[in-house]
């Protein structure tokens, strides 16, 4: 318990407490201004990302919504977290027989009987039936090992 919080009040933090709903905008951003650090070098490791990069997402979705209130830690950090998760959880249904994906309309094809028992197994697969996730082709580009130098992209046109 923190030290200003008297006897038996609620903490207003932790898990599920400082909930922040995100626009599609929002989320619009923040996927394309990731996919955009993914092709910078300056950004993108054979490992990942290098240190500092949320904080530049913080800054790049700022100048594009400056009263959004969205922070590094936690709103970036967790969302980023959501949607790797989503997407991991996609790309493993799509590698199995019986699961598809519908391009036109973004979003998975499956007999719900299928999702059902399948989402008994995978609680990250939760929420994705029926639900379009027009975000799923970039998680592939943004996550990839290396890159090809023609598809160096500079943040400065972003700018």
């Amino acid at each position: 318990m923190e030290a200003s919080q008297g006897k038996g009040e609620a903490s207003n933090r932790g898990r599920g407490k400082n909930k922040r709903y995100w626009t599609y905008e929002e989320d619009a951003a923040l996927i394309r201004y990731l996919h955009e650090l993914s092709c910078d070098l300056k950004w993108k490791s054979e490992n990942g990302f290098k240190n500092g990069y949320m904080n530049k997402l913080e800054e790049l979705i700022k100048s594009v919504f400056p009263n959004c209130g969205l922070k590094e830690t936690p709103h970036i950090e967790s969302s980023i977290k959501h949607w790797s998760e989503k997407c991991s959880a996609m790309a493993e249904m799509l590698s199995i027989s019986g699961f598809g994906w519908d391009a036109e309309k973004k979003m998975l094809q499956v007999e719900k009987a299928v999702f059902d028992e399948w989402v008994k197994t995978h609680k990250k697969a939760k929420g994705l039936f029926g639900v379009p996730f027009t975000h799923f082709d970039k998680f592939p580009e943004i996550y990839a090992k290396t890159r090809r130098p023609e598809t160096q992209v500079s943040l400065s046109s972003v700018q």
